[in-house]
């Protein structure tokens, strides 16, 4: 019989009584001996999707909008408004305003290779 650990969604925090509780049911069988490793996997793909990819440091790489590779106006704009009080705040908005042209060039030869290969 599969135990609960298996069905119940992952919560991202687990308090260190969480854990605590986690490392007793493992001693006791009640838990797969990776099962904190399970858990921690399963958080790394709640956050950064299924499919994410992990850099030689093992640091998760992000993908989605917003991230270095996939930068939108929105999030420059958002950063513009609201990190102004940050460390490096104008070397980081250069840097995400450059990560924007290079996404939005990749973004517009991807529609174009689209368009032709529907015609």
């Amino acid at each position: 019989m599969a135990n609960a650990f298996d069905y119940r969604p992952t919560p991202i925090t687990l308090t260190a009584e969480e854990l605590e509780t986690m490392r007793l049911q493992i001693e006791t069988g009640q838990l797969p001996p990776d099962a904190i490793a399970q858990h921690f996997d399963c958080v790394q793909k709640n956050v950064f999707g299924f499919d994410f990819k992990k850099d030689r440091n093992g640091k998760p790489i992000e993908n989605g909008l917003g991230s270095a590779r996939n930068q939108t106006r929105n999030s420059v704009e958002s950063y513009r408004k609201w990190g102004i009080g940050e460390a490096d705040y104008e070397i980081n908005l250069r840097r995400m305003e450059k990560e924007l042209a290079v996404a939005n060039e990749r973004r517009k030869r991807e529609r174009e290779a689209a368009v032709e290969a529907v015609r």
